[in-house]
């Protein structure tokens, strides 16, 4: 991938998490396969998942899951203001955009930095049922409102490729919850 040589130089460890796949645990953890075509399905699939038991794959409880997609959804529409990502991730996020948009299904283990981290996966616990309304509140803002012409990491996005990322984007969380099948 052709990077800026100066930021590459710079930030060579983080721009190799950026573009190279990660061996991690996130890649050891079974998954569900998901696709979602739009937001109805996210919250249809988490309203299902909700109504059971389930258990939850890799770092986050399945209540952090649905209050991180809620949150995403409201910075996407401006509701929320994110923490401002470093430069060298405002510079390269566009250029990064159809990768992610486009690409095969999200791979899992991207570290955000410390203060993006900290407002997008606050280090506690959310009930399901009130996670659940907040993704569902989120979403209902999303379709009356419709995101931000200009995305605060990909810059423009067009309302397709927008919905896009919110699908995908909730696809990779979401495949990480498991309903638990009781024989």
């Amino acid at each position: 991938m052709l990077v800026f040589p100066v930021v590459q130089a710079m930030y060579h460890p983080i721009v190799q998490t950026l573009t190279k796949e990660r061996p991690a645990m996130a890649d050891s953890v079974e998954r569900r396969e998901l696709t979602f075509s739009n937001v109805d399905e996210i919250v249809a699939d988490a309203r299902r998942l909700a109504a059971g038991e389930v258990r939850a794959c890799g770092s986050h409880s399945f209540g952090q899951i649905l209050h991180h997609l809620a949150l995403s959804h409201d910075v996407a529409t401006g509701q929320l203001i994110a923490p401002s990502p470093p430069l060298f991730m405002r510079l390269l996020m566009p250029l990064m955009k159809r990768m992610v948009i486009n690409a095969k299904p999200l791979k899992p283990g991207i570290k955000l930095p410390a203060k993006g981290e900290a407002f997008f996966w606050p280090n506690k616990e959310f009930e399901v049922s009130e996670a659940i309304k907040y993704l569902e509140e989120s979403v209902e803002n999303y379709k009356t409102n419709g995101p931000l012409e200009i995305h605060p990491f990909f810059g423009k996005l067009n309302q397709a490729e927008a919905d896009q990322l919110v699908c995908r984007h909730a696809a990779l969380h979401l495949s990480f919850v498991h309903p638990v099948v009781i024989s």
